[in-house]
């Protein structure tokens, strides 16, 4: 066993586990070590060639883009964890083309309120993606709120503040 490889990894994982909200640091801390030691390599192995090519970006369907996996940053697989979403499902709603991030499905017409939770945490959920945090700037979720038709002045700030208590985001 190369020690000097495994001190690399466990500090690696140790700075993983520490950029994770303190409520799952411990949980996320013993999973990754139990990975490392059940797998006998290190989380972070390189993939043979031939893989490397079957998940190498297609081609978009709009011509010259590049459509990849979805990012998977700590936050993001802390929270899939957390909630047993699936890449698939995380497919089924949003894309991943030149390093942007694209919703595929986005909130349909409603309650308000409804739909202005459902954009603050789609953008959560964009952040974590591209940044590894699930925050969301309060002025993003308003701009998008008015440009979807879900904006409620009288009642935008309780909305969104219901979001960030009920769903854990944190606001920039």
């Amino acid at each position: 066993m190369n020690y000097d490889k495994l001190k690399d990894e466990i500090q690696e994982i140790a700075a993983i586990a520490g950029s994770v909200p303190e409520p799952f640091r411990q949980q996320c801390l013993q999973l990754l070590l139990t990975k490392l030691l059940e797998s006998g390599k290190p989380p972070h192995s390189v993939k043979p060639q031939q893989e490397k090519q079957d998940e190498s970006e297609a081609p978009s369907k709009g011509g010259g883009g590049k459509v990849g996996k979805i990012p998977m940053p700590a936050q993001l697989r802390v929270f899939m964890q957390k909630t047993t979403v699936t890449e698939e499902q995380l497919r089924a709603v949003l894309t991943v083309e030149d390093d942007e991030v694209h919703f595929l499905k986005e909130p349909t017409p409603g309650k308000v309120a409804k739909g202005q939770t459902q954009w603050a945490l789609l953008l959560a959920l964009k952040n974590a993606i591209t940044s590894n945090t699930f925050s969301v700037d309060p002025e993003a979720v308003r701009s998008i709120c008015q440009e979807k038709g879900f904006y409620d002045k009288a009642n935008f700030a309780k909305n969104f503040n219901f979001a960030l208590k009920n769903h854990r985001l944190t606001g920039a």
